[in-house]
């Protein structure tokens, strides 16, 4: 007596074939159904490009990387409108939030917090503001003590280099003032040690090997 079962049969990935069993299911899916090779090829090609992109935003989302995060966003976006033919409205929304900057009001930065800048008039004559921008703060806690870190843009007129600048306090020590190129790489500098806090996090549960005899 046999058993005929009506599962279909697992795709058999052949050792050494690139791709694993997605992608040997694409091709002899369309194989067997007469597809021109250049038409499986093109869809073995869409379907490794989507592997790649979904391991790209995957590590991009866990280590929410400030420079590329948007723009992954905004495909994921443009991805679910191709696979389920959702409006691009939300994409186009969210293209148009990072380009749109709010309007300013006279003698100040988009950003300004105009009800905290400082206007001085000077014994020469002139008149110098100083410009105060958003803050944001971080709180560091071991479970008994707290550390803080704040940022915060600004800009004074009365500098000699007036640019914008970003101000950073570690608790209670002297700030640093950052122009754009420093912040830049003071972004990247906290990106490498963000990334060596993961490595840590990762093999700090590694257990301790038994002491050798003489050790013990």
């Amino acid at each position: 007596m046999s058993i005929i079962s009506d599962q279909a049969p697992s795709t058999k990935v052949e050792p050494g074939q690139l791709g694993g069993p997605l992608l040997a299911t694409v091709r002899q899916t369309l194989a067997a159904t007469g597809t021109n090779q250049a038409v499986i090829d093109e869809a073995v090609r869409a379907v490794a490009s989507g592997q790649v992109y979904q391991a790209a935003t995957v590590s991009v989302k866990e280590q929410n990387s400030h420079a590329v995060r948007p723009f992954f966003d905004c495909l994921d976006l443009v991805i679910n409108h191709i696979v389920t033919g959702t409006p691009l409205t939300a994409a186009r929304e969210a293209a148009e939030a990072l380009a749109a900057a709010p309007a300013a009001q006279a003698g100040h930065h988009p950003w300004c917090h105009v009800d905290r800048c400082k206007t001085s008039r000077h014994p020469d004559g002139d008149v110098t503001t100083e410009h105060q921008g958003p803050t944001h703060v971080t709180a560091l806690n071991d479970g008994h003590d707290t550390f803080l870190l704040r940022a915060e843009l600004g800009r004074d007129e009365s500098y000699a280099d007036d640019q914008p600048a970003v101000f950073i306090w570690a608790g209670d020590e002297d700030g640093l003032r950052f122009n754009k190129d420093a912040l830049g790489n003071a972004i990247d500098s906290l990106d490498t040690f963000l990334d060596e806090l993961r490595h840590l996090h990762r093999i700090m549960t590694q257990p301790c090997a038994l002491k050798t005899e003489e050790q013990a």
